[in-house]
């Protein structure tokens, strides 16, 4: 049954895959403005920190994260529109026949409470687009982490498989510690300027301890095909993609999430940071008569 379910999921990664190669008039772009000419076709338009000028034709949907989408009079837009941080400027005689979406500090709360009241149909692309933004974001850190800092993660991945019980205790711990710590911080004037460095370690004790649990999980993937193991990117590569596909699945994504966090984060606490590696006690040597 777990073959069968890996098999499904590298299936479905490589169908993404090549749909993503075949769609190749999509643009994409970080940090920087787009702008489609009239007259040009394009796929699908996503900008992280750069403005959108559409004038040409666009059959999918166009998004942009932190900046403003402009269309002008001979904009045509199949698809939807959202930006998230931005406006949107409509000339008279563009085209839009998908929905219009901008979601900005002046409406936040409208949009919050819309999903909330479960009024939220039709909005599933928009979290879509905003979870694998985070995934890619996560992928991005955690090969910069595994590159610079490899050492630190094997041994959290390995106390995590040799210490399981003590590790999701001390995760338990740390979680529920959090926030009365916060409070306890508060009394005092340096305790309140310690509160960001906490928040700073819980962050980075949690994304570590994440990262060497998606580290165990491409380990584990390779084995289960009977591979030989992989270099460390590799594994941490396909560990977070399984665990974000996994986080889709109703109702059980996201507790497998928390608990892979959980065990993460105590895995952190236990081995302060990957610098202390815990020995198994050495069985006693019985004396020759």
């Amino acid at each position: 049954m777990k073959k069968v379910f890996v098999v499904i999921i590298l299936i479905l990664i490589v169908a993404f895959a090549a749909n993503v190669q075949a769609e190749n008039a999509t643009i994409f772009k970080i940090g920087e403005d787009i702008t489609v000419e009239e007259g040009v076709r394009v796929n699908h338009v996503l900008a992280i920190n750069g403005q959108i000028t559409v004038s040409g034709t666009v059959e999918g949907n166009v998004i942009a994260i932190n900046k403003s989408i402009v269309l002008t009079r001979k904009a045509v837009v199949k698809g939807n529109i959202l930006t998230i941080g931005g406006v949107i400027v409509r000339g008279k005689g563009a085209e839009v026949q998908g929905t219009i979406t901008a979601i900005n500090s002046s409406n936040i709360s409208d949009a919050i409470t819309t999903v909330l009241s479960g009024e939220w149909e039709g909005w599933s692309w928009v979290f879509a687009i905003i979870s694998l933004t985070i995934f890619f974001s996560v992928l991005i850190i955690a090969v910069l982490i595994v590159i610079l800092i490899p050492k630190p993660v094997r041994v959290i991945a390995a106390s995590i498989q040799e210490e399981t019980v003590k590790i999701t205790l001390w995760g338990l711990l740390g979680m529920v510690l959090v926030v009365p710590l916060a409070i306890l911080l508060t009394i005092s004037v340096i305790g309140i300027v310690l509160i960001p460095l906490e928040m700073i370690l819980i962050v980075s004790a949690g994304l570590l301890g994440f990262i060497a649990m998606s580290q165990i999980l491409g380990q584990k993937l390779y084995a289960l095909f009977k591979r030989p193991p992989q270099h460390i990117i590799r594994e941490t590569f396909w560990g977070l993609v399984v665990l974000w596909l996994i986080g889709w699945i109703p109702y059980i994504g996201w507790m497998v999430k928390v608990l892979a966090l959980m065990m993460g984060l105590g895995a952190v606490i236990y081995t302060r940071f990957g610098s202390h590696s815990p020995k198994r006690p050495q069985p006693a040597f019985k004396s020759a008569p």
